[in-house]
């Protein structure tokens, strides 16, 4: 792990920190600078450190560098917002910004979301190729007589080695010495870790924060006393004098930042000050805080759109997009959007029907009715194929939206994902080089291509399934381009809030420790993988609202179902605080068309994720989903960093017939745990569960109610029963083939 280059012929001279051999998504994830970590078999404990490397240059792919800074924008905004909203007895204790965002991502001069402030020259963006390690935490203790031993630093400890032999004190005798590293760490939800020291932090008449190396009676030493398992029956016992000394430790941050306030009357408590002790082997003490999106190198309007100042544009595409009414547009606009797409010069012969109409219409000739009719025919050509696009006008509703959306959680935004789905079709679900149609035997892609009469067959198969399970379409994209990045940890909670001791803590989103240029690291991972994009039908998604009471009818055409569902939308929030609930006293929320469109297309994307994982050998961990709710669609695929084997593209030329009746089993959706995961919102670990790390909602907003039928989530002040998706789909299908049977 360690690399040892030579000087000069001389002994080699090491280099340090040494470095870790781990796979990438490990060293941006689990191993990323600030984890505590232990090597296989247990013997040691490290702290990982950023080492320095030759940053990514995006000059070339400036809309990939624009997509992690509003993605990391957004996650910090959302992150303060919640923790602001943390609210603690009566008088209310104040939560200050600084509790919830380091000082690379916060701007203490300014407030609430004006105060996030990502500037580029604060971070640099690395590959996770080189993460370093240092031994720690440094404290120690003897086996043999509990003596404990803190250094401050590996050269501390370089100079001062540990003892061979522990001399003789009190009724200790002389012995060998058996060192241990302590394995119990000191943690605080402001993101400070220290080791197990008996020595306290205090702060001095200057206000400067001091740790004093001894006791009151001079004594310097101290014996760790375990009494049990629990911390609370721990106990450091001076070697001088035998005072007792309870397990704790008080946080430097907010010891620095609450001390004086409470000097000053404000009504905090020490016990948001206090460390709580933690084994680093048994309890998480570092979540690593990433993001993932589709790339949009090729289409910049996928972030420029999303600029306050081109809002009316921005609810213009939508309306475009979700069939909003719309009215011709001009002449000029017309030529325009044909010279933008390649056809400018057909342009010609609609301006000389145009202008033979003008004429006609001067002269008070019948024909004039003709050419008109002969330009409305070759313009509305031009709508179908796409050339030219209605101008619409957004509803007030949807204006509304678009205008408020600078509030909403990024990952949940629909307006937003309406756009990135609108340049996935364009790019390349809709390429026939980059996605392939699964309903149409390819090659590649289907056992049976050895003759018409098997392609046809395998045609008419998988179109039926694929019918069945309510999927209007399917497409293999053979090379998905994604990037994963992780840019910061927190302590104790993953989420930007924590109750110790009965009391609501602010979490502290913390970068990686700087690197010697002082720049905090982002580590990117890109990745170019297979994936599968799955579209519901449109109706039989409708039938679905509607049985379960949030539609009250289809939206007439053009209208989509999407656009109903962006006019009516309400923010989920980063961390999907409404949809976590687990008691009936803490519902806020009942179902609805967003909701209830998302509960539906994520357990179906967990669903098909658990059929790929079982058909194609690939793990549940090295997949995930992107969702596009308005649109009734999702993407699953593979997010591992190793060569793209085409483990997906193999399982459905050689499973997709296994894999399709894997969709509609309901024995594959019935729980391996009794009725208790029945009776508690239908999502569990033996059901449609994947690893929190690959899921985009935490396995929220998630129940096999919604495919199969069954109890409503916990969430959904509405308890009414769910009526499920596939049982519509069959009503839906059972009802359109009655007229052709009679």
């Amino acid at each position: 792990m360690a690399q040892a280059p030579t000087d000069g012929g001389n002994a080699p001279a090491r280099q340090y920190p040494p470095r870790m051999t781990r796979s990438q998504p490990q060293l941006a994830t689990a191993y990323a600078p600030g984890s505590v970590f232990t090597w296989e078999g247990g013997k040691g404990a490290c702290l990982s450190v950023p080492i320095e490397g030759a940053a990514i240059d995006f000059s070339g792919r400036p809309t990939r560098r624009e997509q992690i800074i509003e993605s990391l924008q957004e996650f910090c905004q959302n992150w303060l917002a919640r923790g602001m909203q943390i609210t603690r007895g009566t008088p209310n204790v104040p939560v200050y910004e600084t509790q919830l965002l380091d000082g690379c991502f916060h701007n203490p001069m300014r407030q609430g979301h004006a105060s996030v402030d990502i500037a580029t020259d604060r971070f640099d963006f690395l590959r996770p190729e080189r993460i370093g390690y240092l031994p720690g935490p440094l404290v120690y203790r003897c086996d043999t007589c509990a003596i404990v031993r803190e250094y401050v630093s590996p050269a501390h400890q370089v100079a001062e080695p540990l003892a061979q032999t522990c001399p003789a004190e009190g009724n200790h005798p002389a012995h060998d010495s058996r060192w241990r590293q302590l394995d119990v760490v000191y943690a605080h939800w402001s993101g400070a870790i220290e080791g197990l020291s008996p020595y306290r932090n205090t702060m001095d008449a200057n206000g400067e924060v001091r740790k004093i190396p001894r006791c009151q009676c001079g004594a310097e030493n101290f014996r760790l006393i375990k009494q049990g398992n629990q911390f609370s029956r721990w106990r450091f016992v001076c070697t001088g004098c035998s005072a007792q000394k309870e397990v704790y430790q008080t946080d430097p941050f907010s010891l620095t930042l609450l001390k004086p306030r409470i000097d000053a009357g404000v009504p905090h408590q020490w016990s948001e000050i206090n460390m709580i002790p933690v084994s680093y082997r048994a309890s998480p003490v570092y979540y690593v805080q990433t993001a993932r999106f589709i790339v949009f190198d090729n289409d910049p309007e996928v972030i420029t759109l999303m600029s306050p100042t081109r809002e009316d544009e921005l609810a213009s595409r939508v309306a475009l997009l979700h069939g909003f009414a719309g009215t011709d547009p001009s002449d000029d606009s017309i030529r325009e959007q044909l010279q933008r797409n390649g056809q400018g010069a057909i342009f010609g012969t609609y301006q000389s029907f145009r202008a033979q109409e003008v004429d006609a219409r001067a002269r008070d000739d019948a024909t004039a009715s003709v050419w008109s009719d002969a330009a409305r025919n070759l313009l509305q050509s031009w709508y179908d194929t796409g050339l030219v696009a209605r101008e619409v006008s957004a509803s007030p509703e949807l204006a509304a939206r678009v205008h408020e959306r600078s509030h909403y959680a990024r990952r949940y935004d629909p307006i937003r994902s309406t756009i990135e789905h609108d340049a996935l079709r364009r790019r390349k679900v809709n390429l026939a080089g980059e996605a392939a149609n699964l309903k149409v035997a390819h090659a590649d892609l289907c056992a049976e291509y050895e003759s018409a009469d098997l392609q046809r067959a395998y045609e008419r198969r998988v179109t039926d399934d694929l019918s069945r399970a309510g999927v209007e379409e399917a497409r293999l994209i053979r090379s998905l381009d994604m990037v994963e990045f992780s840019f910061g940890y927190s302590r104790v909670s993953s989420t930007p809030e924590t109750t110790q001791k009965d009391r609501r803590m602010p979490v502290r989103l913390m970068g990686f420790p700087p690197l010697p240029n002082n720049r905090r690291p982002i580590y990117v991972i890109e990745q170019q993988n297979e994936a599968l994009y799955i579209q519901l039908n449109a109706q039989m998604v409708g039938a679905f609202l509607q049985q379960n009471g949030v539609l009250a009818q289809l939206p007439p055409a053009p209208r989509t179902i999407g656009s109903q569902l962006i006019e009516s939308y309400t923010d989920f929030g980063l961390f999907l605080r409404d949809f976590s609930v687990r008691d009936e006293a803490s519902r806020t929320r009942a179902r609805d068309i967003a909701s209830l469109t998302y509960l539906l297309l994520h357990s179906m994307a967990h669903h098909v994720m658990h059929g790929i994982a079982r058909f194609s050998g690939l793990d549940l961990g090295s997949l995930s989903e992107v969702m596009f709710p308005a649109d009734l669609a999702f993407v699953v695929h593979r997010r591992g960093m190793t060569e793209d084997l085409g483990n997906i593209s193999s399982m459905w030329r050689d499973q997709n017939a296994a894999f399709l009746r894997h969709l509609v089993a309901r024995r594959e959706l019935r729980c391996g745990s009794g009725t208790l995961c029945d009776h508690r919102g239908g999502a569990c670990p033996a059901c449609i569960m994947i690893p929190e790390t690959s899921c985009i909602a935490g396995n929220q907003l998630l129940s096999r109610a919604a495919l199969v039928g069954g109890r409503a989530p916990l969430w959904d002040m509405n308890q009414t029963p769910l009526v499920g998706y596939y049982q519509v789909v069959q009503e839906v299908r059972q009802q359109a083939q009655r007229p052709a049977q009679g």
